[in-house]
C-alpha cells in the first residue's frame, strides 16, 4: 500500500539536521526509518512526531475588535493573491491552513483580518500613507514597488521595531542580510506568503531513468557534498538519444530541459553575485568586476551544458518532456511541482549543482518578482505601531508552524509517493536562497548579465562585463545616496 506523506510527518522532517549541506538549517528532530527504493515501489515512512512549533514572543494581548487589513498587489503578471482569506474550509489542506492561519491570530488578539488587492497597488500605497489614512497595516508588494516605497520615505525601517524579532526562523535570515542598507531594512520575506517558494528555483529530476540508466542519486551527492556542476554535466552524457528521425529536436530523450531563466541560476549556484555586501559597513557594492576569472570558467561550464551534444532541450516544451519521461533534470520554480501530480514517473528535488566541492554552501535564487512585506510608514501613536509589529510578528510566526509544512505537502503529494527527503531538500534549498541586490534593484545591464550569459553560445564575457559594470556603478551610486539619506 502507498502511503501519502501528510502534514504532520512534513512538520518533524522539516527540522531535520541539515548540517551534513554545510548551511543553516533546523534544529532538532524526529526519529524516522525508512525504506526507499529510486523507482515507482513503495515508501515507508514512520516517524514520531516532536513537537517542532516556533514560537514568537509576543506578550499576551487583546485589541477590542480591531479590524487589521493587508493590502497586496494585484493587476497584471505576477500578484499577491497568495494572502488573500480563505471564505469557507475546504477539502484542500494549502487553503484550509492559511485560513486556520488568520483564526487563529484574529483569536488570539480578539481582531478581524481583511485582506484585498489594488491594481494600482503603488498608488493606493503612497496616496494612503501621505495622508495618513491608516486604510491598510501590512503591505505585500513586489521588490521593484517596495524598493520605489522605501525610497520615497513611505515604509517603516523594520530594524527599529520593538516587537518585530528579526532572528527568527519565519523571517528569511538571508533576505535581511543581502538587502539591508547601513541598518535600515524596509522589508520581509516571510512565511505569511507561499510566493516566495512558488518562485524559488529547483532542480528536478527523474529517479526512473536514474535507475535505468545506473546513476548515483543526486540526493546522494548533495548529502556526500559531491553535486557540482562537473558531476552534472557527466549524468546529462549518459541519458540524451535522438528517437531515430535524423534530428534533435522536442521528441527527443534530454539529460537537462532548461530555458534561459532557468540556466542562468548556474551563476547563482557558482557562488556569483552581481552585488556583495560589505559587512562592515552593511553597504552592497558592485563586485561581478572583481569574479571575472570564475565568472569566465562558469560561461565555458554553462555553455557546454547547453549547447554541446545534444544533451539540454532548451525553451521548447521542456516542461512536457520531463512530464513524459524524456529528460532526466528539469530546472524551474518550484511552482511547477504541483504540475507533476499525475506524472507515471516517480521524481525528486535538489539544489542547483556546486561550482567545486570546495565551494562552501550551495546556493539558488528567485525570481525578483517575489512579493514581500511592509508596514507603512503612517503618523502612528505608539499603542498604534505596537499593534501593526505585533500582529505582524504573529502572523509569521503562525504562518511558519501551519502554512509552511502545508506548502511542501502540497507541491510533493502526486500520483507516486514521493520520498521523504523531498522535504529536507525544499528546506535546504529554501535556506540556501541568495537576494542579489544588483539584481533586485535593476543595476542597468549589468543586471542582465547572467541572462545575456545563458542565452549567448559564444559570449564575450569580458567585453560584456566590462561594459555593463560602467551602467552599474552609476545606477547603484545613486540608489546608494537616496538611501543614505532616508531617516
Amino acid at each position: 500500500m502507498k502511503l501519502r506523506v501528510i502534514c504532520v510527518f512534513a512538520a518533524a522532517l522539516l527540522i531535520l539536521p541539515l548540517a551534513f549541506y554545510g548551511c543553516a538549517g533546523g534544529s532538532g528532530g524526529a526519529e524516522t526509518t525508512a525504506k526507499t527504493t529510486d523507482t515507482n515501489e513503495d515508501i515507508t515512512t514512520v516517524t514520531e512526531a516532536e513537537d517542532t512549533t516556533v514560537h514568537d514572543d509576543l506578550p499576551e494581548m487583546k485589541f477590542g475588535g480591531y479590524t487589521y487589513r493587508i493590502l497586496g498587489q494585484g493587476g497584471a503578471g505576477w500578484t499577491a493573491s497568495d494572502i488573500l482569506r480563505p471564505e469557507t474550509v475546504s477539502d484542500d489542506g494549502l487553503t484550509d491552513a492559511k485560513l486556520k492561519r488568520y483564526l487563529n491570530i484574529e483569536d488570539r488578539f480578539d481582531i478581524t483580518i481583511e485582506t484585498f488587492l489594488s491594481d494600482t497597488v503603488y498608488t493606493t500605497v503612497q496616496g494612503g500613507i501621505l495622508s495618513n489614512d491608516f486604510s491598510f497595516d501590512l503591505i505585500n508588494m513586489d521588490t521593484k514597488n517596495t524598493s520605489t516605497a522605501s525610497l520615497a520615505n513611505l515604509l517603516l525601517n523594520l530594524k527599529d521595531l520593538d516587537y518585530i524579532d528579526l532572528s527568527k526562523p519565519y523571517y528569511d535570515q538571508n533576505y535581511i542580510h543581502d538587502m539591508s542598507f547601513a541598518g535600515k531594512l524596509f522589508s520581509l520575506v516571510t512565511d505569511i506568503t507561499t510566493m516566495d517558494m512558488f518562485v524559488t528555483w529547483i532542480m528536478m529530476y527523474n529517479r526512473n531513468i536514474l535507475v535505468r540508466h545506473d546513476l548515483e542519486n543526486p540526493y546522494d551527492l548533495v548529502k556526500e557534498n559531491k553535486w557540482t556542476i562537473d558531476k552534472f554535466n557527466s549524468m546529462l552524457r549518459e541519458v540524451s538519444v535522438e528517437n531515430g528521425d535524423g534530428k534533435w529536436d522536442e521528441k527527443d530523450t534530454y539529460g537537462f530541459a532548461a530555458h534561459t531563466g532557468s540556466v542562468r541560476n548556474f551563476f547563482y549556484a557558482a557562488g556569483l553575485t552581481i552585488c556583495s555586501k560589505d559587512e562592515a559597513t552593511d553597504i552592497p557594492y558592485l563586485s561581478l568586476g572583481g569574479n571575472g576569472e570564475t565568472l569566465t570558467l562558469v560561461t565555458d561550464k554553462v555553455s557546454d551544458i547547453v549547447y554541446k551534444d545534444n544533451k539540454t532541450l532548451m525553451n521548447t516544451q521542456i516542461v512536457e518532456a520531463f512530464e513524459e519521461g524524456r529528460a532526466l533534470f528539469l530546472a524551474e520554480i518550484t511552482g511547477y511541482l504541483g504540475r507533476f501530480r499525475e506524472m507515471e514517473d516517480n521524481f525528486g528535488v535538489v539544489p542547483y549543482p556546486k561550482y567545486n566541492e570546495a565551494q562552501d554552501r550551495y546556493y539558488t535564487t528567485n525570481d525578483p518578482c517575489i512579493m514581500v512585506f511592509s508596514i507603512p510608514a503612517f503618523n502612528y501613536k505608539q499603542d498604534q505601531l505596537d499593534r501593526s509589529e505585533m500582529i505582524f510578528e504573529a502572523l509569521s510566526s503562525e504562518s511558519y508552524n501551519t502554512v509552511r509544512p502545508a506548502y511542501y505537502v502540497d507541491v510533493l503529494s502526486g500520483k507516486q509517493t514521493r520520498d521523504y527527503r523531498d522535504y529536507e531538500m525544499l528546506d535546504l534549498i529554501k535556506n540556501s536562497r541568495v537576494y542579489d541586490f544588483g539584481l533586485f534593484n535593476d543595476l542597468g545591464s549589468i543586471s542582465m548579465i547572467f541572462n545575456s550569459l545563458s542565452s549567448t553560445k559564444n559570449p564575450k564575457v569580458s567585453s560584456m562585463l566590462k561594459s555593463g559594470m560602467k551602467s552599474g556603478e552609476k545606477k547603484l551610486n545613486s540608489i546608494l545616496e537616496k538611501y543614505e539619506s532616508i531617516r
